[in-house]
């Protein structure tokens, strides 16, 4: 494994830092410095919440990609932990402090640089949130195909560092396929540009290097987008199914046939039930696939007619347009209050990606396992899959532990034990742990695993690049 930094006393490391640098923006406020060093992660917000919070010992906020060079080089020579944040959005604990050092907010870089109508690209700095860069696309007739569930949220470096993918992904591809070239901030200060195109023949592709790294290797700082005008029309429908075998069956059929719906999103049972019911506020049972077609008029209504009649030989049922319709309006709702879990609740979601010769059966052990092994503490358990490829598919497995223990270190042990077993479980199932949540801390102790024979390239790559192991350390495992 790469060396872990031996980083200065948590006292010192903000001010030895500061000290090196003193034009750059710190703000060591310990309400600052408690706020920026959350994410999501359930395990931080249980401490957090029960007064053991996970801290950084500052948070600087650089402005310009030249600061965060100069933050990177200075931390390297001082041994001191740099983690990269965004928006916050993260649910893998990609943004948490462990060895504390520095919280190195990007939100100051938050500007659109360029806009090339001729290429439909846009250049932008990571620190742009996600909706904020929709909204001025929109403006000019443009969008970007990555609507996360996080948009509101998330930034445009946080899309990238965690690999993120959107509700669109099945027609336009996950964040890495959407991205032109990137400037990085290096562990040494210095930066660094990708070549201007996505695809060439000039060697290996140093745009995949960086994105899912997680803050690991560098500090992305700047991304040139792919977008594409606004579609003309976007029709949604639903079908429904007797069973999740039915159901997958069809979908492989559509796309190894070449149709590319931009939204597939088939909810089992319990999904159906505890997710889009409720949400939407309706009676609706069974297995049920929501379809999105965009583009053209006439490419839409063609594409949903062919697709929709391939889907009904297959035993689906076309229901209509009107619960997919309230879906899309409604889409993010599910991931805020009153619908998303809260403490002392513990939840999490185990988002596998596998061929489609082994997305059944993996999802059917996965259930079983936890609804099996944690029946006691009232575990529910339900299942999505709505990021599909022509080999195969994800599937959100949520669950909710809505009797935890009473005792914080009894839960956190709970929380630790379930991922545990799960993630073994699915790796003798032989899918991969993530398909664009990323690893962080949650997942970090499965890696050597998951990566098998390839895990120690890795590690060099790793120590490499960032010989003093002050990058976001202990993520993705290193």
């Amino acid at each position: 494994m790469s060396s872990q930094p031996n980083p200065a006393p948590v006292s010192e490391a903000s001010a030895a830092l500061r000290a090196r640098l003193p034009e750059l923006p710190f703000d060591d406020s310990p309400a600052h410095i408690a706020e920026q060093s959350l994410d999501t992660y359930w395990k931080a917000k249980a401490l957090a919440a029960a007064g053991r919070p996970i801290l950084a010992d500052g948070v600087v906020r650089p402005e310009n990609a030249e600061q965060v060079g100069q933050v990177l080089a200075a931390a390297s020579e001082l041994g001191i932990p740099i983690v990269p944040r965004g928006g916050g959005s993260g649910s893998q604990g990609g943004a948490v402090p462990q060895l504390g050092g520095v919280i190195l907010d990007l939100s100051g870089l938050d500007s659109i640089v360029e806009f090339d109508d001729e290429s439909c690209t846009v250049r932008v700095q990571a620190g742009v949130p996600g909706q904020e860069l929709e909204d001025r696309l929109n403006e000019r007739g443009y969008t970007f195909p990555h609507f996360p569930a996080s948009v509101h949220l998330a930034r445009v470096g946080g899309y990238l560092a965690a690999k993120g993918s959107g509700v669109l992904s099945t027609k336009y591809g996950k964040i890495e396929d959407l991205v032109a070239s990137m400037q990085v901030a290096l562990p040494d200060g210095s930066l660094m540009r990708t070549v201007p195109v996505p695809r060439h023949s000039i060697g290996p592709d140093l745009n995949q290097l960086f994105i899912g790294s997680e803050g690991a290797l560098g500090v992305i700082t700047e991304a040139t987008l792919l977008v594409m005008p606004v579609p003309e029309r976007r029709s949604f429908r639903m079908v429904g199914f007797d069973g999740l075998e039915s159901a997958m069956t069809a979908m492989r059929g559509i796309l190894q046939a070449g149709w590319r719906p931009c939204v597939a999103r088939l909810s089992d049972e319990s999904a159906t039930d505890s997710n889009l019911a409720k949400v939407l506020d309706i009676d609706l049972a069974g297995v049920k696939l929501i379809l999105g077609f965009d583009g053209p008029t006439a490419r839409v209504d063609f594409e949903q007619r062919e697709v929709l009649k391939l889907l009904e030989a297959a035993g689906g049922r076309d229901e209509g347009s009107e619960v997919a319709d309230l879906w899309w309006e409604n889409r993010y709702k599910i991931y805020y209050p009153p619908f998303r879990p809260e403490l002392p609740f513990i939840w999490g979601t185990a988002d596998v990606v596998a061929p489609f010769s082994r997305m059944l059966p993996a999802y059917n052990a996965l259930r079983t396992h936890m609804l099996g092994e944690y029946e006691r503490y009232d575990l529910h358990f339900s299942g999505h899959f709505s990021h599909w490829y022509p080999w195969g598919a994800m599937v959100y497995g949520r669950f909710t532990v809505r009797n935890p223990p009473e005792d914080l270190d009894e839960s956190v042990a709970l929380y630790d034990d379930i991922w545990r077993r799960s993630s073994r479980l699915m790796l003798e199932h032989g899918v991969v742990l993530n398909d664009h949540h990323g690893v962080g801390l949650k997942l970090a102790d499965d890696m050597p695993a998951q990566w098998g024979d390839a895990w120690p390239l890795l590690q060099r790559i790793k120590t490499c690049i960032d010989p003093a192991g002050m990058m976001n350390p202990g993520k993705l495992g290193l």
